[in-house]
């Protein structure tokens, strides 16, 4: 009997990734109110969008987290439509259509979404290795998608960190976050047949 190793999806983050966040307020004579959101020890790489992103290793091996996504690999496969599984092109060239797979239906044929495509070819495995999908599985394709925001931490004067969904058109808001995943939009989901 021969057992086939279970691939980790590449947006997973593993523990060894994790990072201390040393965040401050600082003046930033390009910010709408003068003041952003920043690393103590800031560099360029930390922004992308007009946000700054949380940092993680790149530094797959060890334990696995699969309750968090790992926030660069994660981005990289959103703006370069690519598998959260393998990381190849989740583009199926036969139809031109990209593939998502939910552990429960889909009620409407658009809207906004945090989690990587998925290319067909690793979509009999996902259902396999993934708990929530082992008991539900639906597969949806949509043409393409745009990004619409992001998922993060926003800080405010006032109160407390709040985890919320920021879109791209919210400097001010934007300013005061730590994005973890970039939300893209998605129209004309149609239901398909799962492999």
């Amino acid at each position: 009997m021969t057992s086939t190793a279970i691939r980790v999806p590449y947006v997973v983050a593993y523990e060894v990734e994790t990072v201390a966040l040393n965040l401050a307020v600082i003046h930033d004579v390009w910010a709408l109110n003068g003041r952003r959101l920043s690393y103590t020890d800031p560099t360029a790489s930390d922004w992308d969008m007009s946000v700054l992103w949380a940092r993680q290793k790149r530094d797959q091996r060890g334990k696995v987290n699969y309750e968090e996504m790992h926030t660069l690999r994660q981005r990289e496969c959103m703006l370069h439509r690519l598998c959260q599984v393998c990381q190849a092109p989740a583009m199926d060239p036969a139809t031109g259509r990209l593939s998502w797979l939910f552990h429960e239906e889909v009620p409407a044929v658009s809207g906004r979404l945090s989690k990587p495509p998925t290319c067909l070819r690793c979509i009999p495995q996902a259902r396999v290795t993934c708990p929530y999908l082992q008991r539900e599985a639906h597969v949806y394709t949509s043409p393409d998608y745009e990004p619409w925001g992001v998922k993060g931490t926003v800080f405010s004067a006032s109160g407390w960190p709040t985890l919320q969904d920021v879109p791209l058109t919210d400097l001010c808001t934007l300013e005061f976050t730590l994005a973890r995943a970039l939300i893209v939009h998605v129209s004309n989901l149609l239901p398909e047949p799962a492999p």
